[in-house]
């Protein structure tokens, strides 16, 4: 039993969408979220720290998060658009992903 369907739900995350963050296929998320497969001690960390809980609670091994705070490694600037996104609602966050992306690509040409 695992915890990733009920982590990306809550992130409003595609499994697509995770499996490109953490490069892999979709597939391979798939089978993990179905408990068909379970991701290698390395994948299992790139996920606490995606998701911000503790690897013991993703597998189930408590039920306290154990939230990893990176805000403390983050700039002023940055903790501040973070909370920004976090006020946006799903749309909002798509439109302002989707600028984002295309000022970053618009800059590496």
């Amino acid at each position: 039993m695992n915890r990733l369907f009920e982590l990306r739900s809550e992130a409003n995350l595609s499994q697509r969408a995770i499996a490109k963050l953490l490069n892999i296929s979709q597939g391979t998320y798939n089978n993990w979220e179905n408990s068909n497969t379970q991701p290698s001690i390395e994948q299992l960390i790139e996920l606490s720290r995606l998701f911000k809980v503790s690897v013991d609670y993703i597998i189930c091994n408590s039920d306290e998060y154990g939230i990893i705070d990176t805000k403390e490694k983050l700039s002023d600037e940055q903790k501040f658009l973070l909370e920004l996104f976090g006020r946006l609602d799903r749309n909002g966050k798509t439109s302002l992903l989707e600028l984002l992306k295309s000022a970053t690509k618009n800059r590496n040409n």
